[in-house]
């Protein structure tokens, strides 16, 4: 009977043990832990947010959805998870005002939704925030737009301008091409053939840059724009 006793005993002791364990850290580190998890696999942050509340009000931070790997989802990911948690996730992510997120559900806006104002500053928020995809199709966007203002324009140089100094305008370019082989639509068509029309008075190569033109000599950042956003048209358009 005694022996029996001291067997409850022990068994208490070690639950008591196992489920207290997190609680030798305090919650801010644990959120900490969380953000770290979440920055490298989003399937690990959401296997600790299901292993018990502590964790779960830990991973609940906007901290951590701020550095969710969310740029390992695809772009145009609305239309395959669209109503599923994890759109729930993307979203959450974005009101924390993680950049990748922010590109994702920009593109659902803009172009699943048709929320084309509330798409563009969101698109364009994530830009500011440093993604470089999102500087490449804002630029692009808003160059191509058919009413766009002096503003915007300006705008979209120099968010092109960024990702030019990134070199990673051809890599972009070749990202949203595979986005745009799918359903969208009310894309402005553009011939590529078409000389481009420089806004700035001052350069020298202006409406001289043709699709095949060698662009090693161009020093123009606004041509250099006006002949991408042209060529990105023409591509889907002629997809």
């Amino acid at each position: 009977m005694a022996g029996s006793s001291q067997e409850d005993k022990t068994k208490l002791e070690v639950s008591i043990q196992h489920e207290c364990l997190p609680n030798i850290l305090p919650v801010e580190l644990w959120s900490i832990i969380a953000t770290m998890v979440a920055s490298n696999l989003i399937e690990d942050l959401f296997n600790m947010q299901a292993s018990c509340r502590l964790f779960a009000s830990a991973c609940n931070s906007d901290a951590v959805y701020r550095h969710a790997l969310v740029s390992v989802l695809p772009i145009a990911c609305f239309l395959d998870y669209s109503g599923t948690p994890a759109m729930t996730f993307l979203r959450r992510c974005a009101r924390a005002r993680n950049p990748a997120a922010m590109l994702r559900v920009g593109m659902s806006h803009l172009f699943w939704c048709g929320h084309r104002r509330g798409g563009m500053r969101t698109l364009t928020e994530a830009a500011e925030l440093g993604d470089v995809e999102a500087c490449y199709i804002a630029a692009m966007l808003l160059l191509s737009l058919g009413d766009k203002t002096d503003d915007e324009v300006s705008r979209g140089f120099e968010l092109f301008c960024v990702v030019r100094e990134s070199g990673k305008v051809e890599r972009c370019r070749e990202v949203f091409m595979q986005v745009f082989a799918g359903p969208w639509f009310d894309i402005p068509p553009a011939n590529p053939e078409d000389s481009v029309s420089c806004r700035s008075g001052s350069c020298r190569t202006r409406g001289t840059i043709g699709d095949d033109s060698d662009l090693s000599s161009v020093a123009c950042v606004q041509c250099l724009a006006e002949y991408e956003m042209r060529k990105f048209l023409g591509l889907i358009a002629f997809k």
